[in-house]
């Protein structure tokens, strides 16, 4: 395989490991959409005016907001039970399992009209409720931070080692080509110090904490300073060539695109070393996980039968 070939295969892998990113800034705008919604609704639904937690209206939201959370239990069973395995991929599952973890919350609180009961600062209200509420709440912010999880390990530690060789191969180049930042050897051997350094750090997956935090600032502070390493070296070398106004024109193009090269490369070896440790912390987010989704299910089925029954 030429060089020409080479690049553009690796080119086109790091489109596809940059999706996920993508989908990162759609659930964020998604997240920031709930936060207004949530923070608009108190003022227009809080007053009850419109309607109370008993009305019908407030009825129907707390229907569809404790079927929304029942539904949550089919992401697991669909895992878990085989022949569920015709109903659509994990992936879909997993994300409307995500939006209704989120919507279902919503809802909930839309029902409340944002009155429950907290001890000594507002002592009105069903217990029962306010039980469930709260277990529904950290079912939620649990969830949260299990998806951030989950989206450090789930391409695997060979998937992420993989990115960064691919990153690296484009970098080197092939054959008789110069490396990318041939011009630049300082910057390289400053890449080539950081990889060898996390590798070191990760070695049997026994990153600490401290080192686990340390990490992740050195690649943003590196990040950061090669970039604006790169951009000295670049405009002192078109000032030596006399470059023309379409030639440095050309060259901020030639400068985003190593930009992004360097950060994608730091990213993509800060999260290979930094994997095992996500994925301890994920085990452990599972197992304070599913009690609560216990608890949740559990008041939430009290708190249903204690409004039909009294």
């Amino acid at each position: 395989m030429n060089s020409q070939v080479q690049t553009e295969v690796v080119k086109d892998q790091r489109k596809v490991a940059a999706k996920p990113k993508s989908k990162d800034h759609m659930w964020g705008i998604f997240i920031l959409v709930v936060a207004i919604v949530t923070i608009i609704g108190y003022f227009i639904v809080s007053p009850q005016k419109l309607y109370k937690p008993g009305d019908d209206i407030g009825y129907n939201l707390g229907l569809a907001g404790g079927l929304m959370m029942l539904a949550l239990l089919l992401y697991p069973l669909r895992k878990r039970v085989k022949f569920l395995d015709k109903f659509g991929l994990l992936p879909t599952w997993f994300k409307w399992h995500m939006v209704l973890g989120i919507l279902g919350p919503l809802t909930i609180i839309f029902h409340s009209t944002y009155h429950v009961y907290i001890p000594y600062f507002h002592p009105i209200g069903s217990v029962n409720a306010a039980v469930a509420m709260y277990c529904m709440f950290l079912v939620s912010g649990s969830g949260t931070f299990g998806r951030f999880f989950y989206t450090k390990i789930h391409h695997g530690l060979y998937g992420r080692q993989a990115t960064v060789n691919e990153l690296k191969a484009e970098l080197e180049q092939s054959g008789d080509v110069k490396s990318t930042f041939s011009f630049a050897p300082e910057i390289e051997k400053k890449m080539d110090w950081f990889r060898v350094q996390a590798e070191e750090n990760a070695q049997a997956g026994k990153l600490g904490l401290a080192k686990f935090i340390a990490i992740g600032i050195q690649t943003e502070m590196l990040s950061r300073s090669l970039v604006k390493e790169l951009h000295g070296i670049m405009r002192a070398q078109a000032r030596e060539k006399n470059f023309t106004p379409a030639q440095m024109k050309s060259m901020e193009g030639m400068f985003i695109e190593y930009r992004g090269l360097i950060k994608s490369y730091l990213s993509a070896v800060r999260d290979a070393s930094q994997f095992h440790t996500y994925e301890r912390l994920f085990s452990y987010w599972h197992i304070f996980h599913i009690p609560l989704v216990y608890m949740m299910v559990f008041s939430a089925f009290y708190h249903v039968y204690a409004v039909h029954a009294y």
